[in-house]
C-alpha cells in the first residue's frame, strides 16, 4: 500500500488539490515501473478511505476534501454573514456537523459495549492499559516511539504542562521559552512562582546561540517549547534546528518540556524534540487543535525515572483522567477515524491558508503552510488595539499581541488571525475581506472606537 500512502501524503500536503486528475492505471505502472494490477490495487484503496474518486469514463480524481468518506460532506458551507461575529480569535480546529456526527456514532457503539470498566475506573492513576497500548501506537504515527510504561493520559495540553512544570521546578526557578507564547505558558508560570526568559526567535523558532547565550549568563532550569507551528508566530523548527536544540539542552543538563498540539496538522511530519532527547524531556500534546476542542485527552510521555513523581502529581490534582473521552479515541485510533479527522484538518487548513494568501495579497504575515493562525504585521499608522476596536465594529474578532508577549512592557504592530474556528470557508474568506479593506485605509479617529 506504498503507492495509496503516498497519494494520502500528497493530498495531504496540498500537492494534490482538490478536484486533480489522477494519471491513468497504466501510466502510472510504466512510471513506477510496477503492474498495472499494483496500481489498480492502490486506487482502489484510496478510494475506499476517500481520498479519490472514480469517474467512469473520465478517470481517477482527488476528493473534494482528501480525508475520508467522512469527511466528503464535512465541510459546511454557511454563507450567512450577517447576525453572529466571524470568530478569527480563538486558536480551534475546524469542526462541523459530520464531526458530531461521527463523536455520536462512536458513543452509541461505546455504550452498546461492556462500560462497567469505564464507570468504575478509579485505577490506575496512569489511565487504562488499552487505553495507553492504544495512545503508544497513535504517538509511534507521530514518530515518537515510545514505550507504554512512559505514557501518562491526563485532561488536556494545560494540564500535562502544569504536571510537567509542577515536577521539574521551583519558585523563582527559570525557564527559557520562546519570546512568543501561548498565554497559558504565562499564566502558569505566574501560578507556580517561576521566571519566564524569553528567547529571540526566526522563522525556526529559538535561535540556538540565543539559547547557549541565556545558559550562560542565567541557571536556566527547564526549556519550555512549541517546535512545531508555535502559537502565536507559527515558527516551525527544521530538524537541523531541532538537533542544534537538543545538543544545547544536552550540555547545558537542562529538562525540556515540549508542546506539541499542534504537530500532528503536519503531513509526514518531522519527529518531535523529544525523540532526540528520551529522558531528558517532556513531551505533550493532545487534540484539542487537531480534531475537536472538547477531545481534552492529553498524552505524555514521561522520562522513566520521573513517572512516578509526575503519576503522583497526576492524582493529586485530578486523579486519573476521565476513561470515557479516551475509549472513544482508542476506537477511533484503532480504526483509522482518529487518521482521516486529522487528513481533513491538514488538507481544509491548508485550503484555508491559501485563501488567506489571495485575500491578503500585499500584507506581510508569518504562518506555516499547514497552520491554523496568521500573525499579521499590521501596515504603518495602525496599532493593534486600533484593529482589533475596527473589527469588532465590523462584526469580526481578532486577537491582539498582548496575551503572548513574555515582557509585558514590549509594544507589537501584531494581531493573531485564527482561520479554525469558523466551520465555514465562506465566512473565514468574508472575515479576511473585510481586513483587507479596512488595512488598504486609513484607521478612524479613536474616539469613533467604541
Amino acid at each position: 500500500m506504498a503507492i495509496a500512502k503516498a497519494l494520502e501524503e500528497a493530498i495531504a500536503r496540498g500537492d494534490l488539490l482538490p478536484g486533480a486528475r489522477l494519471p491513468p492505471h497504466r501510466v502510472l505502472a510504466e512510471q513506477l515501473r510496477v503492474s498495472v494490477q499494483t496500481v489498480s490495487n492502490a486506487y482502489a484503496h484510496a478510494e475506499k478511505q476517500g481520498f479519490v474518486a472514480a469517474r467512469v469514463g473520465s478517470g481517477t480524481f482527488v476528493s473534494d476534501y482528501g480525508g475520508g468518506k467522512e469527511t466528503e460532506l464535512m465541510l459546511a458551507e454557511e454563507k450567512n454573514t450577517e447576525g453572529r461575529a466571524i470568530d478569527l480569535s480563538i486558536a480551534h480546529p475546524v469542526c462541523t456537523d459530520e464531526l458530531t456526527r461521527l463523536f455520536g456514532e462512536v458513543l452509541v457503539r461505546v455504550g452498546q459495549g461492556n462500560t462497567e470498566s469505564l464507570i468504575r475506573a478509579a485505577r490506575p492513576v496512569q489511565g487504562l492499559w488499552p487505553h495507553i497500548e492504544a495512545a503508544a501506537r497513535w504517538l509511534e504515527s507521530q514518530k515518537l516511539p515510545a514505550e507504554p510504561e512512559r505514557v501518562l493520559l491526563c485532561n488536556g495540553v494545560s494540564h500535562g504542562l502544569m504536571l510537567a512544570m509542577g515536577v521539574l521546578l521551583q519558585p523563582g526557578d527559570i525557564v527559557a521559552c520562546e519570546e512568543l507564547v501561548d498565554h497559558g505558558l504565562i499564566a502558569r508560570s505566574r501560578m507556580l512562582g517561576v521566571r519566564l526568559c524569553g528567547l529571540p526567535v526566526d522563522r525556526e523558532g529559538i535561535i540556538p546561540d540565543a539559547l547557549e547565550d541565556a545558559c550562560r549568563k542565567k541557571k536556566i532550569k527547564v526549556l519550555c517549547c512549541t517546535p512545531s507551528m508555535s502559537n502565536p508566530a507559527s515558527c516551525h523548527m527544521s530538524q537541523e534546528r531541532r538537533l542544534a536544540i537538543a545538543e544545547l539542552a544536552r550540555r547545558y543538563h537542562l529538562m525540556v518540556i515540549e508542546d506539541d498540539v499542534y504537530g500532528a496538522l503536519e503531513p509526514d511530519r518531522l519527529p518531535p524534540l523529544s525523540s532526540l532527547l528520551p529522558e531528558q524531556a517532556f513531551y505533550v500534546t493532545s487534540l484539542t487543535k487537531t480534531v475537536a476542542p472538547g477531545l481534552r485527552c492529553g498524552f505524555m510521555v514521561v522520562p522513566r525515572h520521573l513517572l512516578q513523581h509526575c503519576v503522583a502529581r497526576l492524582a493529586a490534582s485530578s486523579w486519573m483522567a476521565p476513561p470515557l473521552v479516551f475509549e472513544v479515541v482508542s476506537r477511533w485510533i484503532q480504526d483509522g477515524t482518529l487518521r482521516r479527522l486529522i487528513a481533513f484538518q491538514q488538507q481544509e487548513f491548508a485550503a484555508r491558508q491559501r485563501l488567506a494568501r489571495e485575500l491578503l495579497t500585499g500584507f506581510e504575515y508569518d504562518s506555516h503552510e499547514h497552520g491554523m493562525h496568521l500573525w499579521l504585521r499590521l501596515p504603518e499608522g495602525w496599532g493593534a488595539d486600533e484593529l482589533v476596536g475596527s473589527a469588532r465594529q465590523a462584526n469580526v474578532l481578532l486577537t491582539g499581541y498582548q496575551p503572548f508577549v513574555v515582557d509585558p512592557e514590549r509594544r507589537l504592530g501584531r494581531v493573531r488571525i485564527s482561520l479554525g474556528c469558523e466551520s465555514s470557508r465562506y465566512r473565514v474568506g468574508h472575515g479576511l475581506q473585510l481586513l483587507a479593506g479596512m488595512l488598504n485605509t486609513p484607521p478612524p479617529p479613536t474616539h469613533f472606537l467604541l
